[in-house]
């Protein structure tokens, strides 16, 4: 039976460096390194009182695993 590390990265989709390139360049990297994508989770946060709610995702976190050897 297999045995798998596993990594967890946390996107920050607000930072101002951040876009599609650099998401797809930084996810290709972990594949050239061997890492297979399991989940991508959205980091819900909210805030609010009386009846006014502010949610918001600015987080992705990504999980990953490879075969430990």
């Amino acid at each position: 039976m297999s045995k798998f590390d596993y990594k967890v990265y946390t996107y920050n989709n607000r930072a101002i460096s951040n876009n599609d390139e650099t998401l797809t360049t930084t996810l290709q990297n972990f594949g050239d390194l061997g890492w297979e994508l399991v989940s991508a989770v959205p980091v819900v946060r909210g805030d609010g009182s009386e009846g006014d709610m502010d949610i918001r995702t600015d987080e992705i976190k990504f999980i990953f695993k490879k075969v430990k050897y």
